[in-house]
């Protein structure tokens, strides 16, 4: 049954990210049908070789161009061309002047979702408590998706943090997601001189082999927090691992609060924010992305109410970044990669 729904899933992305947007653009050039009966033809082909990516941890960088790019380019072609298509039905005598100015639109913004995809900003915020006693500037980041991403992405990561004051680095999971993926890409994080913890995010538990790829992680300066805490002098930074569920996930933060430290809680998804114990001071998360492409983060919104940004509980602040990388193509349309800078002061 798992196999079946996956097929269907795989079948509706080939058809609607694939096919679909093409065949809206012929319709508006070129008059052709908008659906036509030999469309299931190229539907299976790209379904096939789309099911074969993912099923067989290929580490093929054409085919993993194909299925990534091609979907994030389908997902943006369906929402153009659409909208194209309810404007030629409003004004049908310019069909083909809509179709055009679809292309240049479509051509515009993936190119400039590429672009964005690229890029790396730097956020900062700064939160205060009086159990804070001296000034401490922390360093989040989240959703590197090496893999997805290429080692030369968290180069530029790294060389972004050397240039900011910092004590910690946090690492909050999704640090790579795929079997391409080699110890080796994580050699930049060598040159970070000051410590760097690091929880699980989903994506690591997908990759062929993980266990033994998360124990190469202590060989590059990295220390492991599953479902454990570390103190430094009031600060008390609980990691907790993705692979369980959110009920056990609140329970081992409760587990592990100090009643007198600032708690910060370091967990890869936002879905535990509203059960975390009351007398945690900070939870970061990650793994929204914000929604990566525009419009999808409406999507999202259907499955977490937090998203990205500020949130406050009670006493708590929650803060959801929008990710330092990109899973799939390395494509951003209204949202940003972000390393945050987190400034915590009494």
């Amino acid at each position: 049954m798992r196999n079946l729904i996956f097929a269907i899933i795989i079948l509706a992305i080939a058809f609607f990210n694939y096919v679909y947007p093409l065949n809206i653009l012929a319709h508006l050039l070129f008059e052709a049908k908008l659906v036509e009966p030999l469309s299931i033809i190229p539907t299976l082909i790209v379904a096939l070789i789309v099911f074969a990516y993912f099923r067989t941890h290929s580490t093929s960088p054409l085919l993993k161009g194909f299925c990534y790019y091609g979907m994030g380019m389908g997902f943006l072609g369906f929402f153009i061309f659409n909208l194209g298509l309810i404007a030629s039905l409003a004004i049908p005598e310019f069909t083909f002047e809509i179709g055009l100015i679809c292309l240049v639109v479509f051509v515009f913004v993936c190119v400039r979702s590429l672009q964005n995809g690229q890029s790396i900003h730097v956020k900062k915020i700064q939160i205060t408590s009086p159990k804070i006693k001296d000034h401490l500037n922390l360093i989040f980041i989240s959703d590197v998706h090496l893999g997805s991403n290429p080692r030369q992405h968290l180069e530029r990561i790294c060389r972004e943090i050397q240039g900011l004051e910092y004590d910690y680095l946090l690492i909050g999971g999704d640090l790579f997601d795929s079997t391409s993926f080699v110890a080796q890409d994580l050699t930049p994080l060598k040159a970070i001189e000051k410590p760097i913890l690091f929880v699980t995010g989903n994506h690591e538990y997908y990759v062929r082999s993980h266990e033994d790829k998360l124990a190469d992680l202590t060989n590059y300066n990295m220390t492991v927090l599953n479902n454990e805490s570390v103190q430094f002098d009031r600060l008390n930074i609980i990691g907790v691992s993705d692979n369980q569920s959110p009920k056990t996930q609140s329970e081992i933060a409760r587990g592990l609060v100090i009643q007198d430290a600032f708690n910060l809680l370091l967990v890869h998804q936002p879905s535990i924010w509203e059960t975390i114990p009351e007398n945690t001071d900070l939870m970061l998360s990650g793994h929204t992305h914000n929604g990566q492409i525009f419009p999808f983060n409406f999507l999202v919104r259907l499955q977490f109410k937090t998203v990205y940004g500020l949130y406050k509980r009670l006493n708590s602040t929650l803060y959801v970044s929008s990710g330092s990388g990109t899973w799939g193509p390395r494509m951003r349309l209204g949202t940003k990669n972000e390393i945050v800078q987190i400034s915590l002061s009494p």
